[in-house]
């Protein structure tokens, strides 16, 4: 019972003594960093805040000053001796800011008795206007144009008083034939606007007159009518389909026009004309034109009342095969087609044309290009047919090449049929394309189609594959492979590098080809070889040679330059080069970096699977990792009973507990990752790490080691 007293009264004496104190005393703490912090930020200098007074804020009572005793001189010296005595710096010294003397006052001149300004200057200037007849000085628009927004005219006297827009727009002396709907407006005291509600219609002539007698504001007055014409276009095709294509025999055809028009009469002046005959035509109905994507998509594009569809017809009014098979097809829109919008017709013919498809035929079989003379081993080959092939029913089988090619690439496109892949020089090859394709009107080429193209020799090649860095096969052996052809030996020179020699080598890349005078850093690393690698002799045939490296990696691990030159070059101007970092490793790196941390993932290249123990380094911007569990086990019971004390009713599960969610919004399992105690990773493969808080003056390295084993990103 004692001891159940004992416990209650701590119990008590806690709550209600000790744990206000440590909230208090953490309040003051967290006060006094907060004013701190504000002390710091708050610039030097008096501030002053001004705010909204209070309504009776004149009204209120002021409180008595307290009463005091003045201290006496003897009281007031003892309190100025306690104050310390102000230290003097040597650069707080500065030279006595005197005042500028007075100026001395202005002398008196001389006084002109002459009255300013004089009797002739006080008088307006005489000015006879009645001699000065008013005149157009310019106007817009005038003769052919191809379209008329507005209207202007320009007078060589105000025409109206400085008033209001809406009054001064009342008085428009200019008549325009046939009438525009619109409004008039002044630009300042002479120009005068007219803004048409859409614009001057296409198609027609107008007349513009400012008739004898008008008058200006100032009372000059036109001698005589002033007249001027200008005239907008008749309709003009802007887009016709199919222009020049090979199209169906049944195909739609559509035109658009640069402004309104009447589709059915405009009809009656189109001819289509193939197979040696006028063909009949009439408007395609809503339904055709929805039926065809291509036309559906250039009606909805185009202005409304400015295109029509139409299609050819037999004479019995049917459309399959209305035009003639393969056929020139001409469509002329005669001259005298008329517009919507005004009287004016065209006074031309507007012509297209296009051709309906032929029988499925194999046109030619060439390298590159029409009538190239030297074939390389490198260019593509072209089967051109007259008509577009089929994608959706050829297959690389129906195309057979004899002798066969190296890393052969078959597919269509259009009326073509490419072919790429490696070629030997200097030998001729037989490409046969099986009967069976067909084009897109489901017509069959029915025989093979056959080419004989001649590859002639091929010129001189060296290069390697993977760009400037190069991560070696982990399942394969420790070599780099070269390309060439006509080569018959290369300059191998091998550099063993460690990962903090990457900022050398891309300085020494990017000015691998410079000519001018810039110094040239050095190639990173130590040489480990130089020598002259020979190469296989095939004539006009890609060979593939493979560099050892072991000699300059550690166990197979490592990090290697190679830099490899041709012993003979085409000429002066040949710079082929392969100059490459090559990585052998069986590290797989990976990492995540945000503004505070990193989180680097190993595994192995071989399987995937994680790595742990892999040691991960920032560099050169990387600190050491500060175990938190030292910091742990060195606390002391104190510290520890003082922080159950402190933290007493907080869960720990709680702090800890986090959910995660996919695209979906639906609970997905996730997986925490510790904060690092160590720069090794652990089971899982993954390491967090703390970025330091300066920049580096360098792009960083994330370099992972284990062993002799050394990778880096």
């Amino acid at each position: 019972m004692k001891k159940l007293v004992a416990y209650l009264l701590v119990c008590t004496t806690y709550f209600g003594m000790i744990s206000p104190v440590t909230m208090s005393v953490n309040a003051q703490k967290i006060s006094g960093e907060t004013s701190k912090n504000m002390t710091q930020n708050t610039p030097d200098g008096f501030q002053f805040r001004l705010s909204e007074g209070v309504e009776g804020a004149e009204t209120r009572e002021k409180p008595a000053p307290a009463s005091s005793n003045p201290l006496s001189e003897s009281e007031t010296g003892k309190l100025l001796k306690r104050v310390p005595d102000i230290k003097t710096q040597t650069d707080d010294q500065t030279e006595f800011a005197k005042r500028i003397g007075t100026l001395p006052p202005p002398k008196t001149g001389e006084k002109i008795p002459v009255k300013f300004p004089s009797d002739e200057q006080r008088n307006p200037p005489t000015y006879d206007t009645s001699k000065t007849a008013l005149e157009v000085v310019r106007f817009t628009p005038e003769g052919e144009v191809k379209l008329a927004p507005d209207l202007s005219v320009t007078f060589s006297q105000p025409m109206v008083a400085v008033t209001s827009q809406e009054e001064a727009a009342q008085y428009a002396p200019v008549q325009i034939t046939p009438a525009v709907e619109g409004k008039w407006r002044w630009l300042g005291t002479k120009t005068l606007m007219f803004d048409t509600t859409k614009r001057f219609p296409m198609a027609t002539r107008f007349s513009v007159k400012i008739p004898a007698g008008t008058k200006s504001a100032t009372g000059q007055v036109l001698q005589k009518d002033f007249n001027w014409t200008f005239t907008t276009p008749p309709p003009k095709v802007e887009t016709f389909i199919p222009n020049g294509q090979i199209t169906k025999r049944d195909a739609l055809m559509f035109l658009s026009f640069d402004q309104a028009i009447n589709p059915a009469e405009v009809l009656k002046t189109i001819k289509v004309s193939g197979g040696g005959k006028v063909l009949p035509i009439r408007l395609a109905t809503q339904a055709e034109i929805d039926a065809d994507s291509s036309i559906s998509y250039q009606a909805k594009q185009s202005q409304s009342n400015r295109w029509l569809v139409f299609r050819a017809v037999t004479n019995e009014n049917l459309t399959e095969n209305a035009l003639p098979g393969a056929s020139a097809i001409s469509v002329v829109v005669e001259k005298g087609t008329a517009s919507a919008e005004g009287p004016l017709k065209t006074t031309a013919a507007q012509s297209f044309s296009f051709q309906t498809y032929s029988a499925f035929k194999f046109n030619a079989g060439y390298c590159g290009w029409r009538e190239n003379k030297n074939c390389s081993p490198f260019e593509s080959w072209n089967m051109e047919f007259n008509n577009a092939i089929d994608a959706a029913n050829f297959t690389k089988e129906m195309v057979k090449i004899e002798p066969a090619v190296e890393g052969l690439n078959i597919f269509p496109s259009g009326n073509y049929v490419y072919i790429q892949g490696y070629k030997k020089g200097s030998t001729t090859y037989k490409i046969t394309v099986d009967g069976a394709l067909k084009d897109n009107y489901g017509q069959t080429l029915g025989k093979p189609a056959i080419a004989t193209i001649r590859v002639g020799k091929a010129e001189q090649n060296l290069y390697a594959q993977g760009g400037n860095m190069v991560v070696l096969d982990p399942t394969a052996k420790t070599s780099f492979s070269i390309y060439s052809t006509n080569h018959s030996a290369a300059k191998v020179r091998l550099y063993s590098v460690q990962p903090t020699d990457w900022k050398q080598f891309q300085e020494y890349y990017r000015r691998i080809n410079y000519d001018d005078s810039t110094t040239k850093p050095k190639i990173p690393g130590k040489l480990i070889s130089d020598k002259v690698v020979t190469i296989a002799s095939k004539p006009d045939e890609m060979v593939e040679t493979r560099i050892d490296l072991t000699q300059a990696l550690n166990g197979g691990f490592g990090n290697v330059i190679i830099d490899v030159e041709p012993t003979l070059r085409r000429d002066k101007y040949d710079r082929t080069r392969i100059f490459t970092w090559v990585q052998s490793t069986q590290i797989g790196l990976d990492a995540f970096v945000d503004n505070q941390e990193l989180v680097g993932w190993a595994t192995d290249l071989k399987t995937g699977k994680p790595l742990a123990g892999v040691e991960l380094v920032v560099y050169p911007n990387g600190g050491k990792v500060v175990s938190q569990e030292s910091s742990v086990e060195s606390e002391g019971t104190v510290a520890s009973w003082w922080n159950w004390l402190t933290t007493w009713g907080t869960s720990e599960d709680s702090i800890k507990e986090m959910q995660t969610v996919d695209e979906n919004g639906e609970t997905a399992e996730a997986e925490t990752i510790e904060a690092a105690q160590t720069n090794r990773t652990s089971e899982n493969g993954i390491l967090r790490l703390a970025l330091p808080n300066s920049a580096a003056d360098e792009q960083n390295l994330l370099i992972a080691k284990k062993g002799k084993d050394i990778a880096f990103l």
